[in-house]
């Protein structure tokens, strides 16, 4: 969508927790809550959520006096996961 309206950019990261449903094996999922969101990448996340990056490109028309809202969708094919390695080392 092209618009010539000038924008202004906003990196947040929120961090996304799943809910499931208490029956069923396997557990199948429920629904999922934003419950911390932050400017920066968060130095440790909450046990069982995922962190997303997401940039919110809003138009200065937007900070009128009116309340603007959007629904953002994000494909799994622009989902980035970076692998975690964790190495452990001899304690003596």
């Amino acid at each position: 969508m092209s618009d010539d309206r000038p924008t202004h950019d906003a990196t947040l990261y929120v961090q996304i927790e799943p809910t499931f449903y208490s029956w069923g094996d396997p557990p199948k999922l429920a629904g999922i809550s934003a419950v911390r969101m932050t400017q920066k990448r968060p130095r440790s996340q909450l046990p069982g959520t995922a962190v997303v990056r997401l940039t919110v490109r809003i138009p200065d028309v937007a900070f009128m006096p009116l309340r603007p809202e959007a629904v953002v969708e994000i494909p799994a094919d622009l989902v980035v996961i970076e692998p975690l390695y964790v190495e452990a080392g001899d304690p003596e």
